[in-house]
């Protein structure tokens, strides 16, 4: 894996991406909750088993939404001078989408792509679709992280491009190890929200 390593920016939990009082996250808030958050049981790409479960595309690809995450992500893009954004499918595309748009709008420049868990088996038989340039410093986003290990897999995926990866951004962060696992790979994890944005246990 090629990133650029920041020891000193270990943290134990997942960094807050913006100001918590800011109105949009609110509205988002109540978008996830009455979108996107379930209770049951339920069985987590991570394999572990769950009795709450967040289907964040229910959000991520809800019109006001979409716009709203967009809106925060490039943001918190420019504050951070980061102009490439990527992730794994199925739930970054739709983070990524939202980013691109909303930086074409805001007139800040970005590229934006993401990585196939396999290569297409036909055409350009491609791994990454859209644009990444090499030695680029990129935002991989995801819409739930649990261990972080979707987020690494698109690192991983990119090392050949040798580019700059030392944060990394989620929608919502289920507080269950993913800031410290990804810590120990030199990445950074911010969110707009945790788990405790949405449970009270």
């Amino acid at each position: 894996m090629t990133v650029t390593v920041a020891r000193e920016a270990y943290h134990q939990e997942a960094l807050r991406a913006c100001d918590a009082r800011d109105p949009r996250l609110q509205r988002l808030r109540g978008i996830i909750r009455h979108e996107s958050y379930q209770e049951g049981e339920f069985t987590l790409a991570s394999g572990r088993k769950s009795t709450y479960f967040f289907q964040l595309r229910q959000t991520t690809m809800h019109p006001e939404g979409a716009s709203l995450i967009g809106d925060l992500v490039v943001e918190f893009m420019r504050k951070e001078g980061i102009h490439c954004i990527g992730g794994l499918e199925l739930g970054a595309v739709p983070v990524v989408s939202s980013a691109a748009v909303m930086g074409f709008q805001r007139n800040y420049r970005l590229n934006a792509f993401f990585v196939r868990k396999e290569p297409k088996p036909h055409g350009a038989k491609e791994l990454i679709d859209g644009h990444i340039e090499a030695g680029a410093d990129v935002l991989i986003v995801d819409d739930v992280t649990t261990t972080g290990g979707s987020i690494l897999q698109a690192v991983e995926s990119i090392a050949d491009k040798h580019c700059k990866i030392t944060r990394a951004l989620s929608i919502v962060d289920r507080e269950e190890g993913a800031s410290v696992h990804l810590a120990e790979n030199g990445i950074t994890l911010y969110s707009l929200f945790k788990r405790s944005d949405f449970r009270s246990g």
